[in-house]
């Protein structure tokens, strides 16, 4: 298993610069919008979202810029395995919460714990 991306939310984009990028001297690797529908599936926000993912060394981070502190939220950790349908069976038989959104090439996938925590599996 590996660790491809932590996801977490700021509420002013000028953290980016400030804190990310001259802080922890982070790159920005890429921006892009959440549209809402899949920030409504996979984290019940709807609301289109800027992101931002930064990269220093092996370290990525995914960070979603909202309005206003939240209730809900897009932190998550994502993890890569070579055999995350059987990881998605086991969940499923403890009865975990499984979002799958199906695509043309890759599916998304997230498992939810039973603290909310959200784990996408790549």
């Amino acid at each position: 298993m590996k660790l491809e991306h932590i996801a977490l939310s700021v509420t002013d984009v000028s953290e980016i610069g400030q804190f990310y990028e001259g802080i922890l001297g982070m790159k920005k690797v890429k921006n892009f919008v959440l549209n809402k529908n899949l920030a409504r599936d996979i984290f019940g926000i709807d609301k289109e979202t800027k992101a931002f993912l930064l990269q220093k060394n092996e370290l990525i981070l995914e960070i979603f810029v909202v309005s206003e502190s939240i209730e809900k939220g897009f932190n998550h950790i994502c993890i890569s395995d070579a055999n995350r349908e059987e990881l998605v069976k086991i969940a499923m038989q403890y009865n975990y919460e499984i979002i799958r959104i199906e695509r043309e090439y890759n599916d998304l996938i997230f498992i939810k714990d039973n603290s909310g925590n959200i784990f996408e599996m790549k």
